[in-house]
């Protein structure tokens, strides 16, 4: 799978195949404790201005009481990864 967002030539580029991003993404949110959830997986970037570009992902869980955790690294698949340990109670996948 590739995503691509061009603007003044920039590129995103997601090396997964949609089959392993689904399969992170199913196992990181089994991997949850109850009441937390896997929200969003999005690019870092915070704007088109090449100052606040960025070729990292971002993945959020959010909790029971509406707590957001975050975790970042340079393709999704390792975001949702990097994700999972950083939530009290979660087990890590097999």
């Amino acid at each position: 799978m590739r995503g691509t967002t061009d603007s003044q030539s920039h590129t995103h580029r997601v090396d997964a195949d949609a089959n392993e991003l689904t399969e992170i993404w199913q196992q990181t949110q089994a991997a949850l404790p109850a009441g937390w959830k896997l929200d969003s997986l999005r690019c870092a970037s915070e704007g088109l201005a090449p100052d606040k570009r960025s070729a990292d992902w971002i993945a959020v869980a959010v909790g029971p009481n509406g707590e957001e955790l975050r975790a970042r690294a340079a393709d999704p698949v390792a975001a949702l990864l990097r994700l999972v340990p950083l939530v009290p109670g979660s087990a890590l996948p097999a």
